[in-house]
């Protein structure tokens, strides 16, 4: 079994995966392999679900997944504009604070909130040093009970009109990052420039945040461990990947694209097959191999929407494109799929 027969037989799990999809599957395997795989020529298993977890720790949806729910049908019936993107990335930001931020933590940002002090936080992650952490400009150092925070993120969702965050920066003491909570009064410190032009008719601007501050150790987030990340990775790109799907069928529907039956088809077949993953994790744990399954699909629908001109709008095209980078790039995805189903 190679890599793209690893994918859709571990998509296939989950439901329908149509040829037209398997398609894009394999193609986008073949363009996106690096010379490792090629060299490697490795068997694969296919792409494992998440292991049952026992009937009395099965868990419904918390309230920040039932209004996800309520936004997806939203996006369904207007697409991402209107806010509804911002309102989908809100809830996805709220669901990793409540895993990584204590109790006391999230009650004080609650605070910022309700007493006018803040409006909008956001998770600050891509680098301008680089994709590695090795790479990164934003390093921290200790000093005591301080923490020196060097500050130097890109393409920030809404960055520029942010008035606080959870910064995600390197140290040497760690091989891997850590998220610092800088509050208003520093966060105002920091440099915050719009980048580009901006995305969804105009509605979704990105921005660049630079600048040094100093917080108390107290504002490290360390809840949830280091498994935190990719357990919240594994809830949210397969929810990201329906509200994705849906957008392509608004477009459609509205005369903003111009889908193949097959690529319709297609993209109503990974909208099911997202749906019916993450609904399966109140039964099951999650799968980092299914969720970046589940995105590399996407980029890839995306992309052949592009290279087919199904979307014909440079606007339109550049949004396609730009979601294909976020919650992981192919390569990303792909790389992480391999180095867990190859065969050692």
């Amino acid at each position: 079994m190679r890599l793209d027969q690893s994918i859709i037989a571990g998509l296939s799990e989950l439901g329908d995966v149509p040829a037209y999809l398997q398609h894009v599957i394999k193609a986008g395997v073949v363009s996106t392999v690096d010379t490792q795989m090629i060299i490697d020529a490795s068997d694969c298993h296919a792409v494992a679900q998440g292991k049952a977890v026992a009937s009395d720790a099965r868990t419904p949806f918390g309230p920040i997944e039932e209004r996800v729910e309520k936004i997806q049908r939203t996006i369904s019936a207007e697409g991402f504009y209107g806010g509804n993107f911002h309102a989908l990335v809100r809830e996805f930001g709220s669901l990793l604070f409540g895993m990584i931020a204590s109790d006391a933590q999230q009650a004080e940002v609650a605070s910022w909130h309700e007493t006018g002090i803040a409006q909008f936080g956001g998770f600050l992650m891509a680098d301008a040093g680089g994709s590695s952490i090795q790479q990164w400009n934003t390093v921290f150092v200790s000093d005591g009970e301080m923490l020196a925070l060097d500050v130097d993120k890109v393409w920030i969702i809404e960055g520029h009109r942010l008035n606080y965050g959870s910064v995600s920066a390197a140290s040497t003491q760690k091989l891997y990052p850590t998220s610092i909570l800088v509050p208003p009064d520093e966060f105002g410190k920091l440099k915050k420039t719009a980048v580009g032009a901006p995305f969804l008719d105009g509605s979704l601007q990105l921005g660049n945040v630079s600048g040094k501050v100093t917080v108390p150790k107290s504002r490290m987030l360390t809840g949830g461990g280091l498994a935190s990340t990719s357990i919240f990775l594994s809830k949210v790109r397969p929810r990201f990947v329906r509200a994705l799907m849906a957008h392509v069928k608004w477009l459609d529907a509205n005369g903003k694209i111009s889908l193949s039956p097959q690529q319709r088809s297609s993209a109503t077949a990974l909208e099911a097959l997202a749906k019916a993953y993450y609904h399966g994790l109140v039964e099951k744990k999650p799968s980092l191999p299914v969720a970046l399954a589940l995105k590399f699909t996407s980029n890839r629908l995306l992309l052949d929407l592009v290279t087919t001109e199904a979307a014909s709008d440079p606007s339109i095209q550049r949004d396609l494109m730009a979601f294909t980078r976020m919650e992981g790039s192919s390569y990303r995805c792909l790389f992480e799929i391999y180095s867990k189903v190859k065969i050692r």
